[in-house]
């Protein structure tokens, strides 16, 4: 949820006040005149108590629309005060995916017990039938209201029976789909050509048959992608058969695309998936905020235990050499930065495991060594001219030092590049690679390489 802006915050003292009067009247038409995207980062901003009795005086139209704006956990709480007899005509008046995603978060007893009571046996059906997709999918995130025809009706019975369904859909829907008699999905059609067209002319022969489509199982952040490369307003979603399901509209992705982001950022600092975009890490259970932490740290601890054990190992080596160990952090934050970077960048330039092949993760390794390469001979002349400003009596330390610079940011790119692609092609969400993870890996390597070459030209310093 974005933080209130200056007006929302002048309006939601506002709000809290009239509530405080008890102006009930005054409170009901002002809540009902704002903008339900407005009006929920206000509500999320109240407390618990100013939040219930504002959402009370909301009218049910309107109340659908704000509840689908707010986060799930919100909505969570305000379904659990309002009661089954409130609920129940509010979800009712919900688009079905806004509906599907607020029930997900309930208990399956709850959310079965809502459904139960809503008299629209359509509707009742539909959020039935998009709860048993996983909520990550293409099943999970469609809608199930969309606008079809059938390929052998002429555009004039099209175009009556679109008039009917129009009237009936909870969004503004524009793609016209085009199905057979079994409702499989054979190509799609534009407004303009059914509004244009001779009314006698059949369907068949004005639709488009190459329909870009996705299946209910298709990955959310796959669909999104897909609908986003395409330029498409919806994206239709169609089972194993290729019955046409639902679509997943423009809005969707967006939301689809922030929790992604917010997952990835987690992730790639070693935090396990807290909820997505609905849940501020900083106002989550501390029970669970800690247990997405613990993890990776744990798994940090264990592998940078490696490089405790190098540095043991070779302590007399660090005895003899102190000004030798003092470019230790220099190797390991310069090497750790630059497979970061190339870390980022293929976890940004190869989306779809499907893409990745044995030549692209060649060529993809290929070109980051040589822009590795270029960075590390560049940094390797830097740091032996700071070690000669450094330590003027030590010229062999700093060929040394560069030397060692040079093989620790090649080995830490070929690292940073090779780990999210095989990550990846494994089934593993690459973010995890851009964490604690993988700078724990540099680090046990730096410091075995850098304190073995010391180790071999111990006698030159």
């Amino acid at each position: 949820m974005t933080p209130a802006t200056e007006t929302e915050a002048t309006n939601l003292l506002e709000l809290t006040a009239l509530a405080d009067s008890g102006q009930r009247q005054k409170l009901r038409l002002v809540l009902n005149d704002l903008h339900p995207a407005d009006l929920a980062v206000m509500l999320a901003d109240m407390d618990f108590e100013h939040r219930l009795s504002c959402f009370r005086l909301l009218d049910l139209d309107h109340a659908s629309e704000v509840l689908a704006e707010l986060d799930l956990d919100v909505q969570a709480n305000l379904l659990k005060a309002l009661g089954d007899i409130r609920v129940v005509p509010i979800i009712s008046r919900m688009s079905p995916n806004d509906a599907v995603d607020l029930l997900g978060e309930l208990p399956e007893e709850e959310a079965s017990a809502i459904i139960s009571q809503i008299a629209d046996s359509d509707a009742k059906e539909d959020l039935e039938e998009l709860l048993k997709f996983d909520q990550d999918t293409a099943g999970g995130i469609m809608s199930t209201d969309y606008l079809s025809v059938f390929e052998r009706m002429t555009v004039g019975e099209a175009l009556l029976n679109l008039r009917e369904m129009y009237a009936d859909l909870e969004e503004n829907i524009y793609d016209v789909y085009v199905v057979d008699e079994t409702d499989k999905l054979v190509g799609h059609i534009a407004v303009k050509d059914l509004l244009t067209a001779d009314p006698a002319l059949v369907i068949s022969s004005l639709m488009d048959d190459t329909v870009v489509s996705v299946t209910t199982t298709t990955d959310q952040e796959e669909a999104a992608e897909k609908l986003g490369h395409y330029d498409l307003l919806s994206l239709p979603v169609v089972d194993e058969n290729g019955t046409l399901r639902g679509i997943i509209m423009a809005d969707d992705v967006i939301d689809v695309l922030k929790e992604e982001a917010t997952e990835d950022i987690y992730q790639s600092s070693g935090i396990a998936n807290p909820g997505g975009d609905s849940q501020d890490m900083l106002g989550s259970h501390v029970g669970k905020a800690f247990g997405a932490r613990l993890p990776w740290l744990i798994a940090t601890l264990l592998i940078e235990s490696g490089a405790a054990t190098v540095i043991t190992h070779y302590d007399s080596v660090i005895r003899d050499t102190v000004a030798a160990a003092s470019f230790m952090p220099l190797l390991s934050g310069v090497t750790g930065s630059v497979a970061t970077q190339s870390t980022c960048i293929i976890i940004r330039g190869t989306k779809e495991k499907s893409s990745l092949n044995a030549k692209m993760i060649a060529r993809n390794l290929f070109h980051e060594m040589k822009v590795g390469l270029l960075l590390a001979l560049l940094c390797g002349t830097f740091t032996y001219f700071l070690s000669l400003i450094i330590h003027q009596s030590h010229h062999q330390l700093g060929i040394i030092v560069a030397l060692s610079l040079v093989l620790t940011m090649t080995v830490g790119v070929t690292i940073g590049t090779l780990i999210p692609m095989v990550f990846q092609k494994i089934g593993i969400d690459p973010a995890h690679a851009s964490g604690p993870f993988i700078t724990s890996v540099l680090d046990v390597s730096t410091m075995t390489i850098y304190l073995t070459i010391v180790h071999f030209f111990r006698a030159m310093l």
